[in-house]
């Protein structure tokens, strides 16, 4: 079958699936598997949710989504723009999560949950639900990954060591995880459907992704670009070519049957130098950026400003525009619709894509544009109480951030980074994953080719991308695990007729020689499905220790990043039993917390009052109760252990705790070290061993050593079994508890 033909229809894509037919009788049946994966993903989700310490963002999400609340609470005096109200900040990314937390925050205070409803449980809750909701959302690309394609991505998205983890986790990358997903969902349904609830719906989900994170601006390159490459296949498969040739030549034989393939090269040549440009532009003034700030900073405002004044006519051409079209079709008589102008030229089932976007109804756009604008707005200006500034900062300030931070590369990881991480968690999805690129490319059709695009495109953006952090592995994981429903598919495909076939032989009473040749046919079927349970334990195992065994154990997990330790609960509990001691729980013990413990004590201390952060600077109580000290711990001790002749400093007794630990960066290459001929500018000056030695030895290879396989492969099979780590343990950033020595308590 040519190309052309399979990407214009399959089988499974004639299948037309109308909004409610999920709840028809019919349906019923093919729910419960939905559903036992559904309440399996969120028990993985919801189950001990809080018991990690906050990592250090999320105690920044959780303590500002706290004070968005009270905010909220007295709205009016928001307005006034000299009080501290939260305002959107790139540094802690789109406004969405605070608002949704802080909505989790009220809903679970009128419920009269503990501590008022705010804790590291409910911090979480807005993740771990947009997670599990996540893991059905392939329910409804039924119609293109097929019944048993639709249930294995379900599944595979419920059991993902790196979507489980990050659904227990108050970042924003779940969210827009969620959200990416269900515009794909949006769109594929429009698709096929053709209904105006899915075209808002797919809306709604680009909206809130924005409002999410900047990585959005990621995928809009990835998705648009596909759409242009579409856009250019469909609007040369009307046009023939090989059938210009005699049948008897080279282009007659060989050559493409329409010009779409064509029309894509033409396409891919002339937008190659505009990428290349793009990237370049973007490096460019990255470093412009970063160098000239003062006067990248008034350039953007400026642009701001001209946008806000400019958006309201904008918006008052459009509504004249919309009201035009009302006009038109209350004055028209009602008709059966006939295509006319460009629809006339377009065929529905060849060009569907571009018959969308032709035939796009007035009412579908301006609806989903009122209701997309909505939100926008009122995010990004807090309930209207940043309007103009927020506005201008939701469309401008996100982008400037991202180009800002191309250059800091925060992380500073190995381009290698993610071929490191994703295979050490991500087995069964890695495997089938390039098993489904395969077999979409074999027999490939539109959203086959969607998905391997995306995958490729994620895997390579995110690659170049200056920050390279754990939790933006899931961009690449969850499009690989539809690819891995697709390569998995077939399998259990075979595996349902050979229980079938042998439920057949032994009512029919076959001979026994019938039976052991369907027995020696399904040999690579059995194979398959073993190496299938063994990828899907490994999976397991790993999603079982990084979310329930070492979730605040970062030197025995990659995937964990700098993570605050379960030490801070010991330091919370000596501290709320000090003021158990002194004040019955009052919490008016006076607290000091040095500059370098501010986060994640700002939130953990968010119910005491007397606290000074940034100690001992700026303090008016020389000698508290409590001090939390960070950086140089043999300074403080020298200061406050022994205490002062003339009464200024108290003495304080210490205990020496571990607030954030850390994996072993071995694997990063090794550093450039400045020579006369080389002064490695450009270029890190600090590292590890590289990849295939950290792999084989460790952060501290011997001598000469090379890549030992072997060593290599029992070094990864240890830490998949037994958490051995492959490097050193110790890195870590510690802390220290000072307890005034009259109060009674060791810390």
């Amino acid at each position: 079958m040519d190309v052309e033909k399979q990407l214009a229809s399959t089988p499974m894509e004639q299948k037309e699936m109308r909004w409610p037919d999920w709840l028809g009788g019919e349906q019923r049946k093919h729910l419960l598997p939905f559903l036992l994966v559904f309440l399996l993903g969120a028990a993985l989700r919801f189950w001990q949710l809080g018991i990690k310490p906050l990592h250090h963002d999320e105690s920044l999400h959780a303590y500002y989504s706290l004070q968005l609340l009270h905010n909220l609470e007295n709205w009016k005096s928001c307005f006034d723009q000299t009080m501290a109200c939260y305002h959107y900040d790139p540094l802690l990314h789109g406004p969405f999560q605070f608002h949704i937390i802080a909505f989790v925050y009220q809903c679970c205070q009128w419920l009269g949950l503990p501590d008022h409803g705010v804790n590291t449980t409910t911090v979480r809750i807005a993740a771990a639900t947009l997670g599990t909701v996540l893991v059905v959302l392939p329910y409804f690309l039924r119609d293109y990954l097929g019944k048993m394609g639709a249930w294995l991505a379900c599944l595979l998205l419920a059991v993902s060591p790196g979507m489980v983890y990050y659904s227990r986790f108050a970042r924003e990358d779940i969210y827009m995880a969620f959200f990416t997903l269900l515009l794909v969902v949006a769109a594929g349904r429009y698709m096929r459907d053709r209904r105006k609830g899915w075209f808002i719906t797919g809306t709604v989900a680009f909206v809130l992704s924005y409002a999410t994170k900047e990585a959005t601006f990621l995928s809009i390159a990835i998705f648009g670009s596909f759409l242009l490459v579409l856009l250019a296949w469909e609007g040369g498969c009307r046009v023939s070519v090989r059938s210009r040739f005699r049948p008897d030549s080279f282009l007659g034989r060989y050559g493409p049957r329409t010009a779409a393939p064509l029309c894509v090269v033409v396409l891919l040549l002339c937008c190659a130098p505009l990428a290349m440009w793009c990237f370049g532009w973007m490096k460019d003034t990255s470093a412009y950026i970063n160098t000239y700030t003062a006067a990248s900073d008034e350039i953007i405002n400026n642009i701001k400003q001209q946008t806000v004044v400019v958006l309201p006519w904008l918006g008052l051409l459009i509504s004249l525009y919309v009201l035009l079209c009302w006009g038109r079709d209350r004055l028209q008589k009602k008709s059966a619709p006939v295509r006319k102008g460009l629809a006339a030229r377009i065929d529905p089932l060849k060009q569907p894509t571009l018959d969308a976007l032709i035939t796009l109804p007035w009412q579908y756009w301006s609806s989903a544009l009122v209701v997309g604008a909505l939100i926008f707005v009122l995010l990004f200006s807090v309930f209207f109480t940043y309007l103009a500034n927020g506005i201008g900062d939701g469309i401008w300030q996100g982008l400037y951030y991202w180009l800002q931070q191309q250059q800091v590369a925060r992380g500073s990881q190995p381009w290698y980074y993610y071929f490191l991480l994703i295979p050490l968690y991500e087995q069964i999805g890695v495997l089938f994953g390039l098993v489904g690129v395969i077999r979409c490319l074999v027999r490939p059709t539109r959203f086959r080719l969607f998905l391997v695009y995306w995958f490729i495109g994620n895997l390579f953006i995110y690659t170049w991308a200056g920050e390279k952090m754990p939790w933006l592995t899931i961009h690449m994981i969850m499009p690989m695990l539809l690819l891995a429903a697709i390569g998995l598919e077939p399998l259990f495909n075979r595996l349902s007729v050979l229980v079938k076939s042998g439920q057949n032989l032994t009512q029919k009473g076959q001979n026994r020689v019938q039976s052991k040749r369907v027995i020696a046919s399904s040999i690579g079927t059995i194979a398959g499905a073993l190496a299938t349970i063994f990828l899907l334990i490994l999976t397991l195992q790993n999603m079982w220790q990084v979310s329930f065994v070492h979730y605040a154990d970062a030197p025995h997990e990659m995937m964990i990043y700098v993570q605050t330790t379960t030490d801070v609960n010991a330091v919370m509990k000596k501290i709320d039993q000090l003021d158990e001691k002194l004040y019955h729980g009052r919490h008016k013990l006076s607290i000091g917390v040095m500059p370098e413990a501010n986060w994640p004590f700002y939130w953990y201390l968010r119910d005491y009052p007397n606290v000074c952060y940034g100690f001992p600077a700026g303090c008016s109580d020389a000698k508290p109760g409590a001090i939390i000290a960070g950086g140089d711990l043999s300074k403080a001790q020298a200061q406050y252990s022994t205490g002062d002749a003339r009464g200024r400093t108290a003495a304080y007794l210490f205990h020496h705790y571990q607030l954030r630990t850390w994996w072993d960066e071995g694997y990063k290459p090794r550093p450039c070290i400045p020579s006369v001929t080389d002064s490695c500018q450009g270029q890190p000056t600090w590292g590890g061993v590289g990849p295939w030695l950290w792999l084989s030895y460790g952060d501290t290879p011997p001598d000469g050593a090379f890549f030992n396989p072997a060593l290599a492969f029992k070094n990864i099979w240890d830490w998949w079994w037994t958490r051995k780590p492959i490097g050193s343990t110790t890195g870590s950033t510690d802390m220290g508890l000072f307890i005034r020595s009259d109060m009674g308590i060791n810390p």
